[in-house]
């Protein structure tokens, strides 16, 4: 086998496979590089016509200037309109400045501008001169607008110069508006005005206006607010002041009527009852206090408790002074009955004067305690009667609950409308220190100035976006051309469509300058009379004879080394060339192939298998004669219609009969015969059968044949077409040796293929041939 870099023979199919699937797009399954180099010229061209478009655009189109100023929204009030002193810290919101945004991009402003400026009347202004192309789409939309009034019969619309003032400065309004530009710089509270115009002065004098309008209008709108709001506080005030005073007189009367008299901010009812509640809990003290003073001397007195009257001889004289002489007795009677015992004289009678004495002690106790139980009783007494004036205090604080709530809610009104009157008064009079410095929240800290450089159009910019708009343009066309490129071009895709051994690339042959041959020198001759009969008008046909050393012949030999691989040292070997349709170079690549074979010195059959379209009996035979028809029917003889091709020693079978013969003629029974007779004569028998895909006969032979050489078209030929027609001829496929690619232009091929595969370097094999095709 040949491993030519020219043809991809013989090169590993799984590293070509492996390169190819790297480069693919994943979503499409086009090989990315190589369309890009397929297609080079196609996206150079889009991005030439744009360019050269976006070159004659800026050539015709008018140059605008724009004209900017800056505006600050201040929200810091100072000085004399600072209401407190931490309003100077306040900002604006996002919502606020944004607002802000609204009103310089209004429908008020723009007409205020326009009227300042007299717009309305400048017929510059309101029809301006376009450019070319401007002009070009006006005069078209012009013209149809036409047609359409002409058709329905409608009215012309009104001209500019006609219109009322109104409109015109409605007019005059949208075009400002379309033109100007307002954008917030940033995070700051800095607006840029900039406005457009193909005439400086005019942008400067409008950007200008524009600043001063909406300054104008700030002050024109707090001016209103704040009369506004006067007008409507000194009517609420006057409704605030009648309403105050007249709850006033209400809670007045109320307490007059329900005789609810206040002392000290309260009612003298309560302040009676807070008093006599307190001189309530004061008896209670000293009835507590008596009633215990008195419990407790009942209980020394019952138990006879001589130590227990201490309290009581700090408090009694008598007690105390019997109490001191009880004490000397028993010290007395203590020191004795120490000395001289307990029965001595002295020891007994100071036990006997101890006893007396507190006899005396309790006598003077017991008269002690009917003045505490009258000092019990008289506590006693003053609680209860403290306890019922608290009770009927109450009951006159009950009667009067019901009124002071009603009393409370009527102050309550009182005070709130009072606050009310005194807040609306103070602001009144803040919003009337307001009307006299109205000052803005904006001010102007860059000026318009007259633009010395257009804007528009940005040149640079305009080419790029050009030279863009082509590329992607340019891509887009490439792309569907490479999308809708549905046929073979590589081996790898008739690996992977078709399942079958890739052969070689046959070149295309290039006819241009190339000189008939004379009728005499070439063609075939008769094996009966060895006088040349015919005349070869189609030189490629005898291209492996003219030109052996040429890529086309070198191709043809890829394939007939490649059959030769297949059937070696076997005699008597039929093969089918077949393509899918016509046109695809079949019967030229038969042609030479069994030339090539008879070069070599095989006994090689051409026969013309296409009946219905005998195109290579046409082209090498100049007269009817009898043909393969013939020969099946038995009317001649095989050895009285081959003819001889002089310089390879090719027999060649025409396809021509005298009459027309039934379909089928490859599945007779005949035609078995007669290929089965010759297979014996010849090495190689070449038959060039109709395409598959429009007729039956090289299925037909099947039985008989070898193998099939597929001829497809390169770039042309459908590879779905061609898998469907393999999946549902499994056994055609089966004997099918492989595929050619017929009619390839080498100098496309390199484009084709995987990344620095064989295909791409094509075109470094043409040296070693003598001629180029």
């Amino acid at each position: 086998m040949l491993n030519q870099p020219n043809f991809q023979f013989g090169t590993n199919a799984e590293d070509a496979e492996r390169s190819q699937r790297s480069f693919q797009n994943p979503l499409t399954g086009i090989d990315l590089l190589g369309a890009a180099r397929r297609q080079i010229w196609v996206i150079v061209s889009a991005i030439f016509i744009a360019v050269v478009l976006g070159i004659l655009y800026l050539i015709q189109a008018i140059p605008t200037y724009t004209s900017s100023v800056s505006i600050l929204i201040d929200a810091k009030n100072v000085g004399m309109a600072a209401s407190n002193a931490l309003e100077g810290s306040l900002t604006f919101e996002t919502g606020a400045v944004d607002s802000q945004l609204q009103i310089l991009t209004s429908d008020k402003l723009a007409s205020n501008v326009a009227q300042r400026l007299g717009l309305q009347n400048n017929m510059a202004f309101l029809k301006p001169q376009g450019s070319l192309f401007s002009q070009s789409i006006g005069a078209i939309r012009s013209g149809i607008e036409t047609a359409v009034q002409v058709v329905t019969g409608s009215p012309s619309p009104p001209s500019v110069e006609s219109l009322p003032e109104n409109l015109r400065v409605v007019l005059a309004a949208n075009i400002l508006q379309s033109n100007l530009k307002v954008q917030r710089i940033g995070r700051t509270y800095v607006f840029e005005i900039d406005y457009s115009d193909a005439d400086p002065a005019l942008a400067q004098s409008i950007a200008g206006q524009f600043a001063n309008a909406y300054l104008e209008d700030q002050l024109d709108s707090k001016f209103d607010s704040t009369r506004r709001a006067t007008n409507w506080m000194e009517e609420r005030i006057r409704d605030l002041k009648a309403r105050s005073l007249a709850a006033d007189e209400a809670v007045q009367k109320y307490r007059a009527d329900n005789n609810l008299i206040a002392a000290s901010g309260r009612l003298i009812d309560e302040q009676s009852l807070t008093d006599a509640t307190t001189q309530l809990t004061a008896a209670k003290s000293l009835l507590d206090t008596a009633s215990a003073r008195y419990q407790r001397l009942k209980q020394i007195i019952d138990t006879q408790d001589v130590n227990g009257s201490l309290t009581e001889s700090l408090s009694n004289p008598n007690v105390g002074a019997l109490r001191a002489k009880y004490l000397e007795a028993a010290k007395l009677a203590s020191e004795i009955s120490a000395r001289y015992g307990d029965s001595h004289q002295a020891a007994v009678k100071a036990r006997k004067d101890m006893a007396e004495y507190t006899r005396l002690i309790f006598e003077e106790l017991k008269n002690l305690l009917p003045g505490y139980q009258s000092d019990v009783a008289i506590a006693q007494s003053r609680v209860n009667s403290i306890q019922s004036t608290i009770d009927q205090l109450r009951q006159t604080s009950n009667v009067n609950d019901s009124a002071m709530v009603k009393l409370r809610a009527l102050e309550q009104e009182s005070d709130t409308l009072k606050t009310l009157y005194s807040s609306f008064l103070q602001k009144s009079q803040e919003l009337q220190q307001q009307q006299s410095f109205p000052v803005t929240d904006a001010r102007i800290i860059s000026e318009a100035s007259i633009p010395l450089h257009p804007t528009s159009p940005r040149k640079p910019l305009a080419i790029m976006a050009m030279l863009l708009l082509g590329a992607m343009v340019g891509s887009a066309i490439a792309f569907l051309r490479e999308w809708q490129d549905r046929g073979f071009r590589t081996a790898v895709q008739v690996r992977d469509e078709l399942s079958l051994e890739f052969i070689g690339n046959i070149p295309a042959i290039d006819l241009v300058g190339k000189p008939m041959k004379n009728k005499l020198d070439r063609g075939l001759i008769d094996e009966r009379n060895t006088r040349a009969l015919t005349v070869v008008d189609n030189p490629v046909l005898q291209k492996v004879v003219d030109e052996p050393f040429s890529q086309f012949s070198e191709g043809i030999r890829v394939v007939r080394s490649k059959i030769a691989s297949e059937f070696p040292r076997k005699k008597g070997v039929v093969i089918g060339v077949v393509s899918m349709y016509p046109d695809e170079g079949k019967s030229t690549v038969a042609k030479n192939l069994a030339s090539s074979f008879a070069v070599q010195g095989a006994s090689t059959l051409l026969i013309d298998g296409d009946l219905r379209n005998p195109s290579l009996t046409q082209s090498l035979v100049s007269s009817v004669k009898p043909g393969l028809i013939d020969v099946l029917s038995g009317e001649v003889a095989l050895a009285e219609v081959i003819t001889e091709e002089r310089e390879s020693g090719l027999h060649f079978l025409p396809g021509v009969a005298k009459r027309r013969q039934a379909n089928d003629v490859f599945g007779s029974v005949r035609a078995h015969e007669f290929i089965e007779r010759v297979r014996g004569e010849y090495d190689i028998v070449v038959i060039d059968f109709p395409p598959v895909g429009a007729l039956n006969d090289a299925l037909a032979a099947d039985p008989v044949i070898d193998g099939y050489l597929f001829i497809v078209h390169w770039g042309a030929t459908p590879r779905k077409l061609v898998r469907e027609f393999m999946n549902n001829h499994t056994q055609f496929a089966d004997k099918t040796i492989g595929v050619a690619l017929n009619k390839v232009d080498l100098a496309r091929l390199g484009r084709y293929g995987e990344y620095q595969g064989t295909a791409q370097y094509a075109s470094y094999s043409a040296k070693y041939f003598s001629k180029k095709i």
